[in-house]
Parts: structure tokens; sequence; C-alpha cells
């Protein structure tokens, strides 16, 4: 197999437990399980960055967030990257992506501008934003929710970032745009467009924050959209090679899974976290910009900020979380048995993965941003290839791993600026996975909001920006993350190591793709 073929499949927003695979004795994943049994499970892959579009960046490019740019929603992934579809498109593959892209940004307010120096100063002035080219005009507004309600028609210059056939989903549950929409226009035949908690069925439950009863039938489905789309690219007999991103918006929230997957699991069979008694509110040792961000999310539920919720509101949206997987569980069989159809199952390479986690109940929070939790920041990584043994690998990689992984699975190599390695390499080391996350500027008057976390050796240390607090976790002796060991003077030698840790992978992932002409 000198030039295999490769379907990757990739969730949103799932935790790595929140499979059969990896543990989880209640969610049914049987097809996500076999093709576990004969691949390669990691255990320990984490993300680069916690949030969607800027760990989605760094999968693509194989670049830390503050090397690529894209730092944070809100930054589109920059034109002239270089993508692992750039480069297996230049080697001859056919490429496609069906389904959540999020290369560019979705929503069409805005941002606030930085003040000159978080100070309260006035803004910059265009020269000063000049300097650096902004990521932004029409080139950069393809994924903009509005401008596909306004035209479902409208098209998306190809290649994009190295894709040549893209059928996209921009939105999450039931709340779906994008080509998705005139796929549902045109099955819908003129009857009412069924989407959203307005158009939701019955009453129960559809007032809980993040959760309704959708009215869109299990046929059309976003779910079903990205399957059915997957399956017919997979159908095409061409003799070239393929590389297929089946990127499916659930089990991001809202949590709306259609028809009998609604029910499919009892909220009062699901089990809470063991620390979802210890809420992060009652924590006197965060910084006051994460705690705020804990606030807006109780001031803005329905919206994308974590908050901290009740237990039964809690079982539900877990048990709704499950329904949606188990949804993409039934598409994935298909999508593998309509591969195996093709002939080409033998020669292709299939890989299972998401792109960050959900608190889920962790520390009486769900959803996202604040705290780099195990659960958010932890991910399933399943890799299937006809020429390797099955098995488990403990070896610990980044979101930055993927594309090289990727592309020398491919027999390719890596372009300057790639900042991964091998993970199926027989010397992969267990490197420290450095996760970077911006923050959420508004969180704070001065917009200092950054973090950094370090997991190494079995430990997880987060630092905060402007602040001499900070976490440090014995991951195994404390692996719900109960027990803040930052101030503890019996880990004072371990902080200190996992400082240093810090410091030099940050000097060991600088950005050299820019690369000197002359000696001086």
């Amino acid at each position: 197999m000198s030039r295999p073929n490769v379907l990757v499949i990739m969730t949103d927003q799932q935790r790595a437990d929140h499979l059969g695979c990896y543990g989880n004795s209640i969610v049914r994943t049987p097809n996500i399980d076999a093709l576990a049994a004969r691949g390669t499970r990691f255990d320990r892959f984490y993300v680069a960055n916690p949030i969607c579009q800027p760990n989605r960046a760094a999968l693509a490019t194989g670049q830390l967030t503050s090397v690529n740019g894209c730092r944070q929603n809100g930054i589109p992934l920059g034109l002239d990257c270089t993508t692992y579809a750039d480069v297996l498109r230049a080697a001859g593959y056919r490429t496609g992506l069906v389904g959540k892209a999020h290369f560019q940004s979705v929503s069409p307010v805005p941002a606030r501008l930085p003040t000159a120096a978080g100070n309260g100063a006035a803004p910059p002035t265009p020269f000063d934003l000049a300097r650096r080219s902004q990521r932004c005009g029409p080139d950069y507004e393809h994924e903009i929710r509005t401008g596909w309600i306004d035209n479902p028609d409208r098209e998306v210059p190809t290649p994009y970032y190295g894709f040549d056939h893209l059928r996209l989903c921009i939105g999450h549950g039931d709340q779906v745009e994008g080509h998705y929409t005139g796929w549902l226009r045109d099955r819908l035949n003129g009857a009412p467009d069924p989407r959203g908690r307005k158009a939701a069925l019955g009453t129960d439950a559809n007032d809980t924050p993040q959760l309704w009863r959708t009215a869109v039938p299990e046929a059309l489905y976003p779910t079903a959209f990205v399957g059915e789309e997957a399956c017919t690219f997979l159908q095409d007999q061409s003799d070239d090679p393929f590389l297929l991103v089946a990127s499916f918006p659930d089990p991001h929230h809202p949590f709306t899974p259609p028809g009998r997957y609604f029910d499919m699991y009892d909220p009062a069979d699901i089990p809470l976290p063991e620390s979802f008694g210890h809420r992060t509110a009652a924590r006197t040792d965060l910084p006051d910009h994460i705690q705020r961000v804990y606030e807006i999310g109780a001031e803005k539920p329905d919206a994308y900020w974590p908050f901290h919720s009740d237990a039964e509101t809690t079982r539900q949206m877990i048990a709704l979380n499950y329904g949606a997987i188990t949804m993409i569980d039934d598409w994935v069989g298909r999508m593998l048995d309509t591969l195996a159809r093709s002939g080409k199952a033998a020669n292709t390479i299939v890989i299972f993965m998401s792109d960050h986690g959900d608190y889920m109940g962790d520390h009486g929070t769900v959803l996202k941003h604040g705290l780099h939790s195990h659960g958010l920041i932890r991910v399933p990584l399943i890799w299937a290839d006809p020429r390797r043994e099955a098995g488990v690998s403990t070896v610990q990689g980044s979101a930055i791993d993927f594309a090289p992984t990727l592309l020398q699975s491919a027999g390719l190599k890596c372009p300057v600026g790639m900042q991964g390695r091998d993970l199926l390499a027989e010397d992969a080391e267990n490197l420290p996975v450095l996760i970077e996350d911006s923050g959420l500027a508004f969180a704070s008057d001065d917009g200092r909001t950054a973090s950094r976390t370090l997991v190494h050796d079995g430990w997880r240390m987060t630092v905060f920006e402007g602040s001499d607090l900070g976490e440090l976790f014995d991951l195994e002796a404390d692996p719900h993350e109960l027990s803040n060991l930052w101030f503890d003077p019996g880990s004072a030698d371990r902080r200190a190591a996992m400082m240093q840790q810090l410091a030099l992978r940050m000097i060991a992932l600088r950005d050299t793709s820019l690369l000197p002409t002359h000696q001086a």
C-alpha cells in the first residue's frame, strides 16, 4: 500500500471517555469500538488548544496556534498556511471535506478592537493594524452563517485549504447552515423549516438551556447529511488515492439528537462525574478572569460559555450527548460498509478523532472555555491502518502531531514549519504536551486572560496570565483533579520541574517556518 487512501472521521466537542472503547459502559458505539479493535487506540492524545477553530487549525497545519496565527475563535486560518490536505493534493490525492470545517469565522458579529496597551487607551489606527495583514474581507467570509441563510446556493472557491470537494455544515445541533441548508430545502419540498427551538416538538425539556426535542427527522438531520455525502464520495470509482474528512457537527451543544436518539438513554441511568460536587464556583484558588468566564455562562446559559448545571439537567445533557454519539456511530457503520463495497477498504487508513472535549459535568460545569480539565483537553484518536497490527498506544501526543503522522503514513515528507512528529514511529517519545489558550479578553479589564498548560509525566500544570495562581494536579493519584497542589510545599519541586519543562517546550516549538536567506 504505497499510496493509501485516508478517511478521517471527526466529531465536535467529544470527550475520549464518551466511547465504549475508552471505557464507557453506557454509551453504545459498536462501530467505532470495532474500528479501535482493529486499529491503534491512543490513550493519551491531547489538544493543542481547547477551542474549536484554533485546534482544528493545529490539526490541519501541524503547528501551534501561536505559529499559524489562529489563536482563538474569530481568527481565520491564513489562506497562505499549508495543510496536510494541501500536501496530499499536491501528491495526486482527490481531497474532500464534508461537514464542519471551521477554518474561518462563522459569526457575522465584528470583534471588539483591542486597546493600544490593554489599559483603556484608544484602539489601534488602521495604520497600526496594517503592519501585519489582517485575515478579513470576502476571502475570509466563506463560513459566515448568515451568508448561507441569505444564499443557500452559494459556492466556495476551491481548493479550500487543500480540499477540492467541499460540502459544508456550519453550526451545531439542529441549527446548521452551509451546503446542508440547500440539501435540507430540497428534501423538505416546500414544508416548513423544522430547525431550532422555536419549531421543537412537545414541551418536555424544551425550556432547559442547551436542549430541546428537535422537529428535524433522523433522515434530514445534519448527521445524516454528513454521512450521506461521505458515502457518495466513497462510491467514486476513480483510481486516484483519496483523502476524505467526514466532520460531524455533533455531539456539540445544543443537544438535539433526532427521533429515537433523543430517548435512547435514560437520564436516571447516567452517573455524574466524581468531581460533580467539587464545583468550580466554590474554588478560591482561581484568578478573577477565570471566575468571570463562569459568571458569563450563568448569565447566558444558551450561548457558548461554560456554566454550572444542576444534577438533573446535567444527566439530561449527558444522555442526549450519548444519543448524538450513537447516531454518529450508526453512520460510521454505514460509511465503513460503503468503503468495503467500493473494494478500497484494504488500501484505506481510517481515523476517528474529535477536535476537543467538554466538561460534561466535571466540577459541576458543562461546555468549554476556562479551565483545562482533563475531560476538555484529552480526546479520542483511533488509527486503523491495514498495514499495522492492532493495539493501544501510550505515546503522549498533541494535535500538532496529527498532520505529520498522517503525511508520513502516506509516505510523504512534512513541509518545513510543521512542528509535530510521527506518533506511529518506533522511536516516538512521550514528549510534554503544550496547550495554548488565548482566553476571553472581555473577561478581564486589562484583557490579560491567556493561559498555558503542560501535560507531562502524569501531571497537569496550568499557568494563568497576570496571576501568581495556577493549577498543579497529579493525574495518577488524583484523576478527577480534586486537589490543586500549586501551593503545596511537598509539590514545590514538581512545580519547578514542570515550569522548566514548560519553558523548554515553548523554546522547542518556536516558529521555524521563516528561513534565513543570507548569513547576515
